[in-house]
């Protein structure tokens, strides 16, 4: 046997020509399939690279159909040459889904059969056919079955057409075995989002088929066939082949939703004059990552509210008063910010479920009215009333069944104006009120705002109304206007007598108030309102103010005017009234501590006497008590940069200065005044006295214990009791003011992961994952930046990736991202409602100092950083498409630098080869994320494109089809591409190519390693 001539061929024609020379030949003889083989694989290499390998699968597929009855010789050369790789599956499915001769049943029927036999015993390369071309042929051919299948059922009817139905039959056959490939079904889903108007008429084409065959009468068809067609559903499976992602974090097995409840303590507590949108949002997220039922959301946050206020220790203090604004005041408004954005649900039904689930905690509902002696459930049901959040009928019915159910009797029950929470509900109009009268004109009626001030000084009057203003959000807008009526008060047009006596007073009450608001609320609800940057307390609050035992420099005070410091020297020594002299009331309290300082320096020196300073002092308070305040923060900042020695004679002024006065003629209202001046003194002055003689506060963090057992402590406490105490939540916060946001995040992390036991150890995820929200975004960048670089760079850190703990710590990872990423689109610029740390400031004066070196040099826009500038592309494409786009992402938000640096890491360990608990995390991760639905984009969005083909080459079947498809991005080509690599790759288990390469590596794996590797494994697939 002679072997064919061994000659150049030239062009494409050519090789046609030379493969029907050879076809002919092979029919002749009788050709075995393996003997047309080789002679064929012998042409193609005579042929040379460059050769159109399609036009040859035509040539094959336009012999064996010339006649009435297909050439099966053929047709078995051409399957034996696609199946040995050496013609692409895709020309042959091109041709075949473009063959219209539906005339020839036989032809058409060998066709099918050849489309069946080839989808069920072949795996498809991604690299011989490119995934479009794959995409889009199989998507034909599917279309074509259809029309087949159509064509069969019009023509059953007609007679001596009986081949038809056999044609009918084996298209259902083949469609069937094609719904039965998980891989072909993947495949085609990423064609229907290609193209989706080609699906259209995918589905136009079978209910045609469908609805012509509801004609035909039953006994032309076998029951068989009609019952295999009406089972069919090839296309019902390509459009719902993503299923519906799990919930990154259940907690369907607690009794309570940790989560929610410790969220609402955070926010109660910290964040008392919090926008409610932010946590509005978080509730969101939560609901959409654990899917919770909206019912379950509300009893969550109706429980937390109540716990806290069952939890509080001391009744009239400021956690009660927050405690309670937060119940009555912020939880109806956070109500109806989900009722607004959630239009569509039946929001009340889903509120009265929500309470009726609550009613189930009877006893904890019956603690709490025992603690505050008054019907607190009644209370809200009354707000939620009001605010049309509940009609009518749903109230009574929930207040009958809470009434039947209660083991407390309820005749106590109607000191309702005696309790906090009845005087809360009642401080909201009160504060409307107080913020109209601010409105109106100072110099006109001062004696009637002079007694608004005093009347808010009583009692607990100003604490009261102090909360409800936070939790209505008015309180930055009580402070602007109080700041305005100071700005006021401090100027002077030549009044005297009452009038001047009245102004003082007004100066003097409001700058107190002013004080105490920023010491409980924070300097930057003054510092974030910029109509107020200009104003005396802004810049005397900014400057003097000492904030978390941080002093500040007495180089940065107020200004000094050497005038009037004489002129307030010489008032004080002699006793004069200092009201007469030319100084303003604000002048006076920016001068009077150098005057201080003066006499203090005299005093050292031995020019005046203890006595002396007694009298200067006593004639101070008689006088303002803005000024002890003023003089006690400059006392503050200058003592702390004396030895121990030196600070004898300041600190013996500082004492003096703060002691209250005695006897029964004091200045008017002089009791309201030093009762608000006291705690203002006090907390500026505690870290200043020795310890002997400081004021007992509590200390979350005790002086003679280590702040690493301390946190130890804590959390277990908080891990094991389930749930968040306000004593705890302190402790927290103070710990992570104390060692900063790296520390607290690894400690965190650590005691997270320190059970063995998944039960506690998703109870646990769901505290730490609340516990972030008490600084998100700065904790979050902890965590990516430090604490997971950590351990995926350390060599001991196997435990703690080791499942489940390996996989508990993805999903705090994913969560933790999530919410980060939400409250950092909601709040971008201000957070307000909480003090900042002082690692906020830190990075706010570095980037103004970088605007203020660098501005020069940036004549435009800073360039924004891409996937492709960024290096992503390491080695999948050369030349991104061009109907991409690449993703623009912000390179200046901490967020996206902290994923990006993230990613590259995973995906070095990725590639380092080696499998072991760190690359089953980076695993977990990815799938977590996946878990995350609409947000999940926002955190794949920085995975590299190798990185998905080289996870599943260490841990083959580690996703499946369907997850490939959700962590890629196929709306856009380049993600498509990625996904059909992936799913028609060599490790798809799929493939015969991809389970052997399943088997090498689990001879690479160590034994002690495939228990955790079996979890992302499906080890019946690999090992068949």
């Amino acid at each position: 046997m002679l072997d064919p001539p061994q000659q150049s061929i030239q062009n494409n024609s050519s090789v046609a020509n030379k493969l029907k020379v050879l076809m002919v030949r092979a029919w002749r003889e009788r050709w075995s399939e393996i003997q047309w083989g080789i002679y064929f694989r012998r042409l193609l290499i005579s042929a040379g690279p460059g050769t159109d390998t399609k036009e040859l699968a035509e040539v094959l597929l336009n012999e064996a159909l010339v006649g009435a009855h297909p050439n099966n010789l053929v047709l078995s050369y051409l399957q034996h040459a696609t199946l040995a790789k050496l013609l692409p599956v895709s020309a042959s499915f091109q041709f075949i889904s473009g063959y219209e001769g539906y005339n020839k049943p036989h032809c058409v029927l060998a066709l099918v059969d050849f489309v069946k036999h080839m989808t069920t015993y072949m795996g498809f390369s991604y690299g011989s056919d490119g995934g479009p071309a794959l995409c889009q042929c199989l998507q034909s051919l599917v279309h074509w079955l259809l029309k087949v299948m159509l064509r069969a059922v019009q023509m059953i009817q007609e007679p001596a057409q009986l081949e038809y139905q056999t044609l009918l039959q084996s298209a259902t056959a083949a469609l069937q075995a094609i719904s039965q490939s998980d891989t072909i079904s993947a495949i085609l889903y990423i064609a229907k989002t290609e193209t989706s108007d080609v699906f259209s008429d995918m589905e136009q084409t079978e209910l045609n088929m469908r609805g012509t065959l509801s004609q035909i009468p039953q006994d032309a068809i076998p029951q068989t066939l009609r019952g295999d067609i009406s089972n069919l559903e090839v296309l019902k499976i390509i459009k719902c082949y993503v299923q519906a992602t799990d919930a990154v974090l259940d907690t369907s097995h607690i009794p309570i939703c940790p989560t929610i409840v410790a969220m609402v303590a955070v926010e109660a507590v910290l964040n008392p004059n919090n926008d409610i949108q932010p946590f509005v949002d978080q509730l969101f997220i939560i609901e959409k990552l654990m899917k919770l039922k909206r019912s379950y959301l509300f009893s969550e946050v109706l429980r937390g509210c109540y716990m806290g206020l069952v939890d509080l220790k001391q009744a009239d203090s400021q956690e009660d008063y927050r405690w309670c604004a937060f119940t009555y005041l912020k939880v109806p408004q956070i109500l109806q910010k989900v009722q607004q954005q959630s239009p569509s649900r039946d929001f009340a039904a889903d509120l009265e479920a929500g309470f009726d689930r609550l009613l189930y905690s009877g006893y904890m509902l019956d603690l709490a009215d025992s603690r505050h002696n008054c019907d607190l459930l009644g209370l809200l049901l009354g707000e939620c009333t009001k605010a049309s959040l509940l009609s009518e009928a749903q109230l009574k019915r929930i207040y009958n069944r809470r009434n039947n159910e209660s083991l407390r009797s309820r005749s106590g029950d109607q000191q309702i104006s005696q309790s906090n929470a009845g005087r809360i509900i009642k401080a909201e109009p009160t504060v409307n009120s107080i913020l109209k009268t601010l409105e109106a004109d100072y110099s006109k009626n001062q004696e009637s705002l002079l007694g608004v001030l005093q009347h808010m000084l009583s009692g607990k009057s100003f604490e009261l109304i102090l909360n409800a203003a936070a939790a209505i959000g008015k309180l930055q807008v009580f402070l602007v206007k109080l700041i305005r009526f100071n700005e006021f008060a401090k100027q002077s047009s030549g009044e005297s007598g009452k009038a001047s006596q009245t102004r003082a007073l007004l100066f003097d009450i409001s700058f107190l108030m002013l004080a105490h608001i920023t010491q409980i609320y924070g300097l930057e609800l003054i510092t974030g309102c910029s109509e107020c940057q200009d104003t005396f307390f802004t810049q005397w609050v900014t400057r003097c103010l000492p904030e978390d035992g941080k002093y500040k420099s007495v180089d940065i005070g107020m200004p000094v005017e050497p005038s009037k410091v004489d002129f307030l020297l010489s008032a004080l020594t002699s006793g004069s009234d200092i009201a007469q002299g030319p100084p303003k009331w604000h002048e006076i309290c920016t001068n009077t501590p150098y005057a201080i300082q003066e006499v203090l320096f005299a005093w050292e020196h031995g020019s005046i006497s203890s006595d002396n300073i007694k009298m200067i002092l006593n004639y101070i308070k008689t006088r303002m008590l803005s000024l002890p305040v003023c003089i006690v923060a400059w006392l503050c900042s200058y003592i702390n940069m004396l030895s121990e020695e030196a600070r004898t004679k300041p600190l013996s002024i500082l004492q003096q200065l703060i002691q209250p006065l005695q006897g029964d003629s004091l200045p008017q209202y002089y009791s309201e005044r030093s009762y608000l001046m006291q705690p203002i003194v006090q907390k500026m002055i505690h870290d200043i006295l020795p310890p002997a003689s400081r004021r007992p506060i509590p200390q979350y963090v005790p002086a003679n214990s280590l702040p690493a057992d301390v946190m130890s402590k804590t959390l277990k406490a908080v891990f094991s009791k389930g749930w968040l105490e306000t004593e705890r939540l302190h402790a927290l916060k103070a710990l992570y003011s104390l060692c900063g946001a790296d520390w607290f995040v690894d400690r965190l992390v650590r005691q997270m992961l320190e059970s063995n036991r998944i039960d506690d150890i998703t109870k646990s995820l769901s505290l730490a994952y609340a516990i972030m929200h008490m600084d998100m975004e700065h904790l979050a960048l902890s965590l990516l930046l430090h604490t997971i670089p950590s351990l995926l760079l350390s060599a001991t850190s196997y435990t703690m990736l080791t499942d489940p703990r390996g996989y508990t710590l993805a999903k705090f990872c994913v969560l933790t991202i999530t919410a980060a990423q939400a409250a950092r689109s909601t709040q971008k610029d201000v957070r307000r409602g909480r003090k900042r740390s002082r690692n906020e400031f830190d990075l706010d004066d570095v980037d103004d100092l970088d605007g203020v070196h660098m501005q020069a040099k940036r004549m435009k826009m800073e360039p924004q950083i891409t996937l492709d500038s960024e290096g992503f592309n390491f080695d999948f494409l050369n030349v991104k498409d061009e109907s991409d786009t690449a993703p623009v992402i912000d390179s200046k938000d901490p967020l996206n630098k902290a994923l990006l640096n993230l990613f590259r890491l995973m995906n070095a360990v990725v590639h380092d080869g080696e499998v072991s608990q760190k690359t089953s995390f980076i695993v977990s991760l990815v799938d977590e994320a996946v878990n995350c639905g609409q947000h999940a984009r926002y955190i794949l969005q920085f995975m590299p494109p190798n990185m998905l083909s080289q996870m599943m080459r260490c841990m083959p079947a580690a996703f499946d089809n369907s997850r490939v498809l959700q962590i890629c991005d196929i709306s856009n080509s380049t993600g498509r591409k990625i996904a059909v690599k992936a799913v028609a790759g060599p490790t798809s288990c799929d493939t015969i190519s991809g389970r052997r390469h399943a088997l090498l590596i689990l001879r690479r794996i160590p034994g002690k390693t495939l228990s955790m590797v079996a979890r992302h494994m499906d080890f019946n697939c690999v090992m068949c």
